[in-house]
């Protein structure tokens, strides 16, 4: 057996010669047959001082030192001076990229199957070397590269079919790499791993709902298992089902103690939970188990960025067709003393002015008044289910002082609903002569929104607001809408909205106040996502409206754009432009437009 053994080494070494190989000694063949493998080793040493170009004595020396002597050093030293004295044999190049991937020389073990592929573009074997290899080297556009030609070659090869989508879901191309995936599932079904992979892939391109649907398909073929679960946390901390992923993952945490995922999707839950002291808790052991990694700091931002104390500058015109416009700037700041309170506090002016002759001149016949103000207040966090504030400040327009105030709370009865109530006094800044008349408005709110399941949501408003003229009003928003579009750049939601309003009597007071005002619309809100630091969205709608002074319905619409940049950052820049033609405003315009621009700094 001894015999057969070392003939079959001999052999099989012989038989992967080059075509052109010199002959090998016939001193070093005896020594191998004898077992002799360091005396064959000397041989052929010794041949090579004589003449060092060999490159089949170099490969053989290299091969008995690897599998008989257990000298990978010397092997791989070997190895590197056949593929020297080699340069277009291609088989050796790849031969040599294996014994340095094995000895963990990524660089390296890239260059050489580079070189094998450029001379063998086609062998499917140096392509997929190449692909795991530029994947290890984190060379994703040639990892990438090497699997398409592999697919060029054969369409349906599951190992190259898989690796693309792996990569292109680690180039953060996600939309092509969803498109992989599902490519891949639809020819393997029951692959495991590419499921669970194809479903983060949905979850980062921030479709939710359609990732949870993946996830019962995966459920309903494979069956449930801990890292589906695992999974469907993440899906539910990242739509802000927070009671629902924490559940989850207080199950799981026994059975899988220190899990990085794990602890992620906790952090992420927390913080929607609005248990920000927990949530930084979390995050802090999160941090320890990745140490210095991209996806931290990510989460990280995320988290401290609500937490920090912050000062803001703003700036703002609007303008509308009964010739009032207002210019208005002011700077505020908010101080957090701890995760569940903070002060906050500003000041501002603005000037509102309309046209000589207007109805809305003061009843001095002034075109113009000067409002300035300011304000402190406090927010205070006493649960995870509530929050509450207040503000006080003093109002100044046209030397009539005014006393403003607002107190409010927002109420998370559950996951899925959020509950805004408010009661708000202000001086009704809306034109020159309802302010010069010092009408003061009472406004009380309730704001609550509603997401009955992860791709629809349903926004509402209910106002009663009182006047110091002895006017009342009421007002009534409702506006469903449906998510129809997530996609790595673009997220996109359609609905339809109305809206009625209604005064009890108009005074002429220098404000809109018809008896009904209504308003019908299909909706349509849009985000482009520049990075996550950076996006613009565009909103639009469109319908009929009318008012009681009118005879019939008209068609009106509006559009608003808006850019943030820097939502993460030290320093934040917010920027809005608006137009609309349908009126139902607080002064008569049926067409106005909107101007504003804010900087905040975050310390």
């Amino acid at each position: 057996m001894k015999l057969f053994s070392i003939l079959s080494l001999a052999l099989s070494m012989a038989f992967s010669l080059p075509a052109a190989a010199q002959a090998v000694p016939d001193a070093g063949l005896h020594a191998e047959t004898q077992g002799q493998w360091a005396r064959a080793v000397d041989i052929y040493a010794e041949s090579l001082r004589a003449n060092p170009a060999q490159a089949h004595l170099w490969e053989r020396i290299a091969d008995i030192q690897a599998t008989r002597l257990n000298a990978p050093e010397q092997a791989l030293a070997a190895l590197r001076e056949a593929a020297k004295h080699a340069p277009n044999d291609a088989r050796l190049h790849h031969k040599l990229s294996q014994s340095l991937a094995a000895r963990q020389d990524a660089p390296a073990a890239l260059a050489a199957i580079e070189r094998a592929v450029a001379l063998d573009p086609d062998n499917l074997a140096y392509l997929r070397a190449r692909a795991e290899l530029a994947a290890w080297n984190q060379d994703l556009p040639a990892a990438q590269d090497s699997y398409r030609r592999i697919l060029a070659q054969s369409i349906d090869d599951p190992q190259a079919s898989l690796g693309l989508a792996r990569v292109q879901h680690w180039q953060g191309n996600l939309a092509e790499s969803s498109d992989a995936y599902q490519a891949y599932l639809a020819r393997h079904p029951d692959e495991a791993s590419a499921w669970r992979e194809y479903i983060v892939v949905i979850t980062e391109l921030g479709d939710y709902a359609r990732a949870s649907d993946m996830l019962d398909a995966a459920r309903a073929r494979l069956g449930d298992s801990d890292a589906l679960r695992k999974q469907e946390a993440r899906i539910l901390a990242l739509a802000e089902r927070a009671t629902q992923a924490l559940g989850i993952v207080s199950a799981l945490a026994p059975g899988h103690p220190g899990d990085y995922d794990l602890g992620y999707t906790r952090t992420v839950a927390l913080h929607h939970a609005n248990r920000p002291r927990e949530a930084l808790s979390s995050l802090a052991d999160v941090a320890l188990l990745k140490l210095g990694s991209e996806e931290v700091a990510d989460l990280t931002r995320f988290v401290h960025t609500p937490l920090r104390s912050n000062a803001r500058i703003d700036y703002g015109y609007a303008a509308g067709s009964d010739d009032i416009s207002l210019h208005h700037a002011g700077v505020r700041g908010e101080y957090v003393v701890s995760p569940e309170t903070r002060l906050f506090g500003g000041g501002g002016w603005q000037r509102i002015s309309t046209e000589t002759g207007s109805s809305y001149v003061t009843p001095a016949g002034s075109t113009s008044l000067n409002d300035i103000r300011a304000w402190i207040g406090i927010r205070h966090r006493t649960s995870p289910r509530l929050s509450v504030d207040a503000e006080v400040g003093h109002g100044s327009a046209g030397g009539d002082s005014r006393f403003i105030y607002e107190v409010g709370a927002d109420i998370e009865p559950a996951d899925a609903l959020s509950l805004r109530v408010s009661r708000r006094q202000d001086l009704h800044m809306v034109s020159p002569r309802a302010a010069a008349l010092g009408i003061e408005r009472r406004a009380n709110t309730l704001d609550a929104t509603w997401s009955p399941g992860l791709r629809h949501t349903i926004a509402s408003r209910f106002v009663y607001d009182t006047f110091s003229d002895g006017n009342d009003r009421w007002e009534a928003v409702l506006a469903p809408r449906r998510a129809v579009l997530r996609t790595q750049r673009l997220n996109l939601d359609i609905g339809v909205s109305g809206r009625w309003f209604g005064y009890d009597r108009d005074p002429g007071n220098g404000y809109y106040a018809p008896s009904r005002y209504e308003r019908y619309a299909l909706t349509a809100f849009s985000y482009w996502k520049i990075d996550d630091d950076n996006g613009v969205s565009l909103s639009m709608s469109a319908g009929p409206y009318k008012d009681n002074r009118m005879g019939g319905y008209r068609t009106g619409g509006d559009i608003v754009a808006e850019g943030f940049f820097g939502i993460y950052r030290d320093w934040y820049l917010n920027v809005k432009a608006a137009y609309s033609d349908y009126g139902g405003g607080d002064i008569g315009a049926y067409r106005s437009s909107l101007f504003e621009i804010s900087l905040t700094r975050r310390f």
